[in-house]
């Protein structure tokens, strides 16, 4: 992946911020347990109303945003809006409050999926969108696979951790990316 030129920016930018949400995702659990006593069934229940929130955004507000604002445009902003919502969590002292601050995390994040996807896959050439995307596919497993590991040991530090660092590598992934998508593709046209 990291061999394609034209893509190592955007398969950098896929694979930290992957990285980070999973961290958030997968030790979210930890912290909503730790914080707020919730069961396993609260739990289902919060991780359904950020679904119903991402679908509410790919299905109506990611549509209307594309239509007027490029990705790269959406991409420079909305990386940065995902590590401070994510960073966020961590403020509410009450369930209310915390139900509150969640849409942010589930726009920003239902925000950033279809722009990037659109990105690699505007990167590729006709003939290598199958192989690009699935190298894409690959770049986010592997990036997956490895917070469990990371998590695993700062969870026993301390249950703000992981959710910290899911915003650090978020943040760095928008820093790649404004940093350097928009040197190479400017310097390229």
């Amino acid at each position: 992946a990291f061999r394609l030129q034209d893509l190592r920016t955007l398969f950098l930018v896929v694979f930290l911020t992957t990285f980070g949400f999973s961290i958030f995702t997968q030790f979210l659990q930890v912290y909503l347990i730790q914080k707020f006593s919730f069961t396993q069934t609260r739990i289902g229940d919060y991780f359904a109303y950020i679904g119903l929130w991402i679908a509410f955004t790919q299905g109506f507000v990611t549509r209307r945003l594309t239509k007027k604002i490029a990705p790269q445009k959406v991409l420079n902003i909305i990386l940065f809006v995902l590590a401070a919502s994510l960073a966020v969590i961590l403020f509410p002292s009450s369930v209310y409050m915390l139900y509150m601050v969640t849409p942010f995390v589930a726009l920003s994040q239902g925000i950033f999926a279809p722009n990037i996807q659109t990105l690699v896959s505007n990167q590729a050439g006709e003939n290598a969108q199958g192989e690009i995307l699935g190298i894409n596919q690959s770049v986010q497993s592997l990036a997956q696979a490895m917070p469990p590991i990371v998590a695993g040991f700062i969870v026993s530090i301390d249950m703000h951790l992981p959710i910290i660092t899911a915003s650090v590598f978020t943040f760095a992934a928008g820093m790649v990316f404004v940093l350097f998508y928009r040197r190479h593709t400017t310097s390229n046209s």
